[in-house]
Order: C-alpha cells, then structure tokens, then sequence
C-alpha cells in the first residue's frame, strides 16, 4: 500500500483546487534480518517492489478535501534453489514469480480544524482502502504465489491519519500518524497485519525555488496470520528509517520532490528481507475550478 508519509503529505486541497500528481517508490530487498540481527541468504533471495501511484486531490469544502491514491504494483521475487527443495523444480536453479498491476485504491475525506489560531492546524482523516487488487498471481508452474507478494490484499480497511505543521523562519516543522487496521481475512483465509506509520519533518522552505529536509519515521506493523487464524512466522516488527529530501518548485503549481531513504533500526519477527535503501520520487500539480 501507499507509504504514510506520502498519504499524509499529498491529502490536502484549498477549496476550488485540483490537484494531481504522482509518486514512485522502489526499493530492493536482499539482506535477510533475523530480529535485529544479519543472516545468511543461502538462497540469494531478493525482491523488486516498485509501486507508482496517481494521487488525485479536490477541495470540495473550505476545509474538507478528497483524496484518492491509486497504485500501480509491480513485484518480482527471485532465489536459487537447492536440489530438492522445490517438487516443482526438483533440480534447482533460478526460481522467479511475479506479479504486478492495479494495487488498492484508498479514498480518503481530509478535514482541517485551527485549535489555535495561526498556529499547528490539525489535518484529520478518514477513508477506506479497498480490495480491488488482485490476490491471484499464479507462478510458471500454476500455483499460487505467497500472500505478501501479491499486489492486492484482498480485504476492505478502513485507515485514520492526523497531520500538523507549523512554519518558524525559514524551516517547517510538520509530524503526523497513519494508520491502516485489517478488518478482515481474504477469500484464501488470510489476514494481513495492522500498521502504524508516525513521521516528523524538518523542511527548509526559505528559497522559491528549492527545499530540502530530514525526515525521521517509523512503521509498526503487527503478525499476519493465515487459514483463518494461524499466525503467521516471518512477518511484522518495528522498523525506523532516516530520509533526506530535496525538491523543486518548478512553477508556482508544480512541484517536484526526491527522498533518498535508509533503515537506522530494525527489529523484526522472525527472518525478513530488508533493503539497505528506497527511493522515492513525487510530483504533484495543482490548479484551480
């Protein structure tokens, strides 16, 4: 699904604008954590997960705005399998699945409130996430690949987010929370975990041209489980990463942004593989009724 920040960074609108753009995120999966410790990849295992969504904004109200977040997913896992360790390909060698197409859309309402005038405007959320991904993608040899490289979840969420921010000089300070919580197993009896994304922000804002800034977040996510309640091994933990950004206002309606982002700490269930960085790269245009 779309990555908290970026949800909470592009799900605003004046009244009477529009505004569209669209984010990229990839990162490359191919160290193995055993809880926080590094592991051998006997298998050399490795995964591409890059995700570009359309991000579609509306000010229908002074201070509600729609949002709509639409991914496009395109995973491929590949590992080097021993003699035997697959029936399917009992003499080992590479082994690949992939799928890729339309992720889950979430829809979300965004309304502002101003507890204190001129001062931390508070951006509360509500929408849903739904289940319009496809949850079949069948490897070479017609079986079903794992639930956690699909593109789809198979299940209708809802999601929350609150966003604050508050400009001093030439810097802005802005944090905020997302949150995803499963509602439910798929049609194959599985259940992804729920999510908690917290992120803070300090920008440079005193140039019209370029920005640039730091960004300390964090994403908490819980154990899947499967068949209809088993849990799940290998899956959850807690996680924090450091980004640098910098961006471009290329007009006064369009904007250009780069986040170069890297794991600081990792404390993860079971083993899981990680990747030593992400990049992701954000437009977004705005204009007016």
């Amino acid at each position: 699904m779309l990555p908290g920040g970026s949800l909470l960074k592009y799900s605003s609108a004046q009244e009477g604008q529009l505004s569209i753009g669209f984010a990229y995120d990839h990162e490359y999966l191919s160290s193995p954590i055993y809880g926080t410790n590094s592991i051998p990849n006997y298998n050399k295992e490795r995964t591409d997960n890059s995700t570009t969504t359309l991000i579609l904004n509306a000010g229908i109200l002074p201070k509600i705005t729609f949002s709509a977040f639409i991914p496009y997913r395109y995973v491929l896992n590949e590992k080097v399998l021993f003699r035997g360790q697959n029936d399917n390909q009992y003499e080992g060698g590479l082994f690949s699945r992939e799928a890729y197409g339309i992720g889950d859309i979430i829809l979300q309402m965004s309304y502002q409130l101003n507890p204190i005038k001129d001062h931390f405007p508070l951006l509360f959320g509500a929408g849903v996430k739904l289940a319009n991904g496809k949850i079949n993608a069948m490897d070479k040899y017609d079986d079903r690949i794992s639930d956690n490289l699909q593109v789809g979840s198979g299940s209708v969420d809802p999601v929350f987010s609150l966003y604050t921010n508050e400009p001093i000089g030439s810097f802005m300070i802005s944090t905020g929370v997302f949150t995803r919580i499963s509602s439910r197993e798929n049609i194959y009896g599985y259940k992804y975990g729920n999510e908690l994304h917290g992120l803070t922000n300090l920008d440079y804002i005193g140039s019209d041209l370029f920005f640039g800034g730091i960004q300390l977040y964090y994403l908490l996510t819980t154990r899947d489980t499967y068949e209809y309640g088993k849990i799940a091994r290998d899956r959850g933990g807690k996680s924090v990463f450091f980004s640098t950004k910098m961006g471009s206002k290329i007009t006064d309606e369009f904007d250009l942004e780069i986040i170069l982002q890297m794991p600081v700490h990792q404390n993860l269930n079971e083993s899981q593989l990680t990747s030593s960085y992400s990049i992701q790269i954000g437009t977004l245009y705005r204009f007016s009724l």
